[in-house]
């Protein structure tokens, strides 16, 4: 079974679910979707929010984890024994805000912690190779020690800023 999860924002991730039924048929296996604010998709198995427990309880058992790029379900996913695959949520597809879980994906996959999956192709051969359960112990704090990093480059202004047209833009979307 592959557990699927979206996390907890309000914006909908409608193509990480599709991604999901694409692999479930593709490679005829079980998936289980957490899905917040996104809407089924047919034939996949899911539900929308669950207690941190429940959510542990899937990831334990489940073969692989796929997952946003949220520093909080990653940590689960390692705590579970899994190098999570992660999908980032990009808001150009109005997925989120900003793109904070496009940078942190690139980095923890930098660093050799998650494998990242851009295009339902790769998703598909990461889910086809043998994965294999990792026992991370407080690695944790180490991802939440990244994403600290990366917020504080942020708040300190040494990160690059977008272009001017792409701010006009994105604050006329608003």
């Amino acid at each position: 079974m592959i557990f699927v999860t979206v996390g907890t924002d309000h914006h909908p991730f409608t193509r990480l679910l599709e991604w999901a039924q694409e692999v479930q048929t593709a490679l005829e296996i079980e998936i289980i979707a957490q899905r917040g604010a996104t809407p089924d998709v047919k034939d996949v198995a899911s539900f929308d929010y669950a207690e941190i427990g429940k959510m542990e309880e899937l990831a334990m058992s489940a073969d692989a984890v796929v997952c946003h790029g949220g520093p909080g379900t990653i940590a689960l996913a390692r705590r579970c024994g899994h190098r999570p695959i992660v999908v980032p949520r990009r808001p150009d597809l109005g997925e989120h805000v900003d793109d904070h879980q496009v940078r942190y994906s690139a980095r923890l996959a930098a660093e050799g912690g998650i494998d990242v999956a851009n295009s339902v192709e790769d998703l598909i051969v990461l889910l086809s190779s043998e994965r294999h359960r990792v026992d991370f112990d407080d690695e944790a704090d180490e991802v939440v020690g990244t994403f600290s990093e990366c917020i504080d480059d942020l708040l300190a202004g040494r990160l690059p800023r977008r272009p001017w047209r792409t701010r006009l833009l994105l604050r006329r979307s608003r």
